[in-house]
């Protein structure tokens, strides 16, 4: 019986020793890192994909689309000290591609490549509900800006958009002049619903036109068969007046998604009108929009 005892009172003084650590405490830095990693709508899409170029009144290149080489993982910025509840971040990520490009109309694909770095920003608003709750120490993503795609190289960019917005039919449901405006996640980003007509329309500027036309205007994403699209200021397929700077893109919405990344996207006519020379200048702004 003693050495019953006595085995059990070992085997006490042991557990005592197992009792497990108090779980460390995570930063608000560290939450609002997985928030932000975890959450879609900051997702900034790279803009790569295929197009029919329906409605072109101009001559564009026999075939042309981006590739992917790699992209970089996304940068934070804190621009205060979370400590206070609300924290505004910068959110960068480089991307590198090539332009495969084909601008010789005999029915094959004999592409040339340029090269194209870019850096795609967009800012963000948190702020902190119920401390300690899961899943982020109760951080949650209250505001957004558009991402913006600007050049990261030595070329200087001549080519950027300046205004994006969405109608439903006649009504504007969403409007931008600044890509740093913040938009509400909870009810300022534009509400698309399946089966209605929609509008895009976009101003661009280039700060040396030196063609006619200067500058090619495309939207992305909207259609998900094709999710490139040309853009028109000629009075046709959706435009309302010929020649007015503003361009776009009308279609019927398509209950495929519950949100769709629609981007505007000019690119320097200079840069379509070869397949040789590293001259790849273009400028892009997008948005989520939620279905209803």
């Amino acid at each position: 019986m003693k050495m019953f005892l006595g085995t059990v009172a070992v085997l006490a003084l042991l557990s005592m020793g197992c009792v497990e650590d108090p779980p460390l405490e995570v930063s608000d830095e560290a939450n609002i890192q997985q928030l932000v990693a975890s959450s879609g709508i900051v997702r900034m899409q790279p803009l790569d994909g295929q197009g029919g170029d329906e409605g072109k009144s101009v001559e564009m290149p026999e075939f042309w689309f981006r590739e992917i080489i790699s992209e970089s993982s996304m940068e934070l910025i804190f621009e205060n000290d979370p400590a206070i509840g609300t924290c505004t971040l910068t959110v960068i990520r480089p991307i590198y591609a090539q332009l495969n490009i084909d601008v010789i109309h005999d029915g094959e694909f004999e592409p040339g490549t340029k090269s194209i770095v870019d850096v795609r920003t967009r800012r963000l608003i948190v702020e902190r509900r119920n401390e300690g709750t899961a899943p982020h120490g109760g951080w949650v993503l209250t505001h957004i800006t558009p991402a913006e795609y600007a050049l990261d190289s030595d070329i200087p960019q001549e080519v950027f958009v300046q205004s994006m917005a969405l109608y439903s039919g006649d009504e504007l449901i969403w409007e931008c002049s600044s890509s740093d405006t913040f938009y509400s996640v909870e009810d300022g980003l534009p509400v698309l619903v399946p089966g209605t007509l929609v509008r895009l329309e976009s101003e661009v500027l280039h700060a040396n036109p030196q063609m006619e036309p200067d500058c090619f205007v495309f939207a992305h994403g909207p259609c998900p068969t094709w999710p490139r699209h040309f853009m028109n200021d000629d009075g046709l397929f959706g435009d309302i007046t010929p020649g007015d700077g503003i361009f776009t893109y009308e279609w019927y919405v398509e209950g495929t998604s519950d949100r769709w990344f629609i981007a505007v996207d000019v690119i320097d006519a200079d840069t379509m009108a070869d397949q040789v020379e590293e001259d790849y200048d273009s400028g892009a702004w997008g948005i989520f929009a939620l279905k209803e």
